[in-house]
């Protein structure tokens, strides 16, 4: 005679979930995910997002880079990348440069537009950067950027 499992019980669901309590993967996807937030606000007047910030600045940063270069640099997936660029580019922030020996391969360039909106970023992320530093307070600001310089190989 085979007798069927009886079905997990509500408390043993969370018996189990209560085991991934303290998740760091969880805790930095929820600490990104807020800060994020605070600067895709702040940058909300010039109608740009933190992420697009960050590529618009690695993109001055980096002589003509190519997708590549901006992927190990901000340390974004392929997807995530090309999406993004290719709404800078339809807002004429930045010119794509087709490489003549393999046409597969682009190089990014800031546009005067794009060098404009970068510097109109600046005092919008530093109100960012001030309102995230009081709110962690510059203890924890240390130990973040501490945290990051060791799991980012730059």
């Amino acid at each position: 005679m085979t007798t069927t499992p009886k079905a997990p019980t509500q408390a043993q669901d969370r018996e189990l979930a209560s085991a991934f309590t303290g998740c760091l993967a969880t805790a930095i996807r929820q600490a990104d995910r807020l800060v994020a937030s605070v600067f895709d606000e702040r940058l909300r007047d010039i109608d740009l997002r933190g992420t697009q910030l960050t590529l618009l600045g690695a993109i001055a940063m980096l002589e003509r880079p190519n997708q590549r270069d901006l992927s190990e640099r901000t340390h974004t997936d392929a997807t995530t990348l090309s999406r993004n660029l290719d709404r800078l580019f339809d807002r004429g922030l930045i010119d794509r440069i087709e490489c003549t020996k393999d046409r597969r391969m682009r190089r990014y360039t800031l546009t005067n537009a794009g060098r404009k909106t970068l510097r109109e970023a600046l005092p919008l992320w530093q109100a960012a950067q001030e309102d995230i530093a009081h709110r962690l307070g510059g203890d924890v600001c240390t130990m973040m950027r501490s945290l990051s310089g060791v799991l980012v190989d730059d």
